[in-house]
């Protein structure tokens, strides 16, 4: 069991790593190779940030706009993104919560082979729980 913040964030950090690296390599910027991710920061480390690919500082909570501008992927990861976000704040199972079906998506385009291997990964992390 993933007790703080910070245990949570690595988990999901882990997972991102694995959707960067597979795939579509979604999470990976094409010129730089650099992978999003979140990180801690503002008074005493408690406020949950993401880093864009392309360098875009994204505010993560869920807010009424569609995305934020910093945020260079689409919908679906939108959406992972804030199942990831809410899990690392809270500990609580999202995902799939804010749309699009999490990591259990069917059109992330991404071979079954490598969609298993992400989930593998989730599930011994401690985001996916298991079945």
């Amino acid at each position: 069991m993933l007790k703080t913040k910070q245990e949570r964030m690595d988990a999901v950090n882990q997972i991102i790593v694995e959707i960067a690296n597979r795939g579509r390599q979604f999470f990976r910027s094409n010129s730089s190779g650099t992978i999003s991710h979140f990180y801690l920061a503002g008074d005493k480390q408690k406020r949950l940030w993401f880093m864009d690919k392309r360098g875009g500082k994204v505010n993560p909570y869920p807010s009424n706009s569609h995305r934020d501008d910093h945020f260079s992927d689409g919908g679906t990861l939108w959406g992972l993104l804030q199942d990831f976000s809410e899990f690392i704040r809270t500990g609580n199972d999202s995902n799939g919560k804010n749309g699009y079906g999490g990591l259990y998506c069917s059109h992330w385009g991404y071979p079954e082979e490598d969609m298993i291997a992400i989930r593998k990964i989730a599930t011994e992390v401690g985001f996916l729980r298991k079945s």
